[in-house]
């Protein structure tokens, strides 16, 4: 079966937020060259996702989420239903936060 094309992607505040603190972080922290690295890795994969929206791994926890590395740092969690068009970012989340805290 061919994957769907995604027509639409759609951000959760939770994401817009994650993203953002990322975002700053790497600002405050690093060079605009990481935080370019970073927006580029983000932008590659939901290109990627538009055409192969099963690409990564399924949540164990969550039915629909999947979860895909941006970096040795970062993950990106999203939600897609098969033989929907639509796939929404949920979170942003960092591997040295809380792991008990990763709900997904």
């Amino acid at each position: 079966m061919a994957e769907e094309v995604i027509e639409e992607v759609l951000w959760t505040d939770s994401a817009k937020l994650t993203f953002s603190k990322i975002v700053d972080y790497l600002s405050e922290e690093w060079t605009e060259r990481e935080v370019g690295n970073f927006v580029k890795h983000v932008n590659d994969m939901l290109s990627a996702l538009k055409s192969f929206p099963e690409m990564c791994r399924p949540s164990q926890k969550r039915k629909y989420v999947r979860i895909g590395i941006l970096n040795r740092h970062t993950q990106m969690v999203y939600h897609y239903r098969p033989g929907q068009k639509q796939l929404t970012v949920l979170l942003f989340w960092n591997f040295k936060q809380d792991p008990s805290r990763f709900k997904y």
